[in-house]
């Protein structure tokens, strides 16, 4: 959309998003050593509590629809807004990291105070990396493409995998595996169990969902053997 109507794209980023949510329960936490022997009640949730997330994802939302903005009934994640020009401004959200995208650039700044009034924000100006994805554009061109090199050199480098050859293809359709064996497991246990494995297949599979759809065959495969995986897998 951005890309085909021309649009602004910014970025946001919400600081302590989770410390602007309200509570509906009472919580009492207990102090850290060294304080006195009190407990505290809570007045905002706070990072760690296990209704942090929906605390603030209500709060935000009660913000946003309070300002004429309307939840996408496709994803609860955006919110649309139409101008009295007949443009549309749109926003983005995931946790606290926010995109706005729109024609026109003063209902764009008009936002972000907006948003600079009752929360925290951070301005990063136009999009440029989002949740580990690199966005680059070309205006003239009217291109815009998102990717994740960045991330998955970092992910080869982890695993120590940077210096491997690369291949045409993620993985042949000739290429099977089978579950391991009671007595393969115990052999190789000792030199699997310093192997990172669920932690490689999760890695990958955040890419696959972002930007590498053509690993989806070969991540689903090896995904079957997570609880006992061998080298092979």
């Amino acid at each position: 959309m951005v890309t085909h109507f021309d649009m602004e794209l910014q970025q946001m980023d919400m600081k302590t998003a989770f410390f602007h949510g309200y509570l509906d329960e009472t919580i009492y936490m207990e102090q850290p050593e060294g304080y006195p022997d009190r407990v505290c009640l809570l007045q905002r949730s706070l990072y760690g509590l296990k209704q942090s997330p929906r605390q603030w994802n209500t709060r935000f939302n009660d913000f946003m629809k309070s300002h004429s903005y309307e939840r996408s009934v496709y994803d609860s994640f955006v919110y649309i807004k139409k101008l009295q020009n007949g443009e549309y401004i749109d926003l983005l959200l995931y946790v606290d990291d926010i995109l706005i995208a729109s024609r026109d650039k003063r209902s764009i700044e008009d936002l972000k105070a907006l948003l600079g009034s009752e929360f925290e924000m951070k301005y990063l100006g136009e999009a440029k990396k989002i949740l580990g994805m690199e966005i680059e554009r070309d205006r003239s061109k009217g291109t815009l493409s998102i990717s994740q090199e960045g991330y998955l050199l970092k992910l080869l480098g982890n695993f120590s995998m940077d210096q491997s050859k690369p291949v045409g293809m993620p993985i042949g359709v000739h290429f099977k595996l089978r579950t391991a064996t009671d007595e393969e497991v115990r052999v190789q246990y000792e030199s699997m169990r310093s192997i990172p494995y669920q932690s490689a297949v999760g890695s990958l599979m955040y890419s696959m969902i972002g930007t590498r759809p053509d690993l989806a065959y070969s991540i689903s495969l090896v995904c079957r053997f997570m609880s006992k995986p061998l080298k092979q897998h």
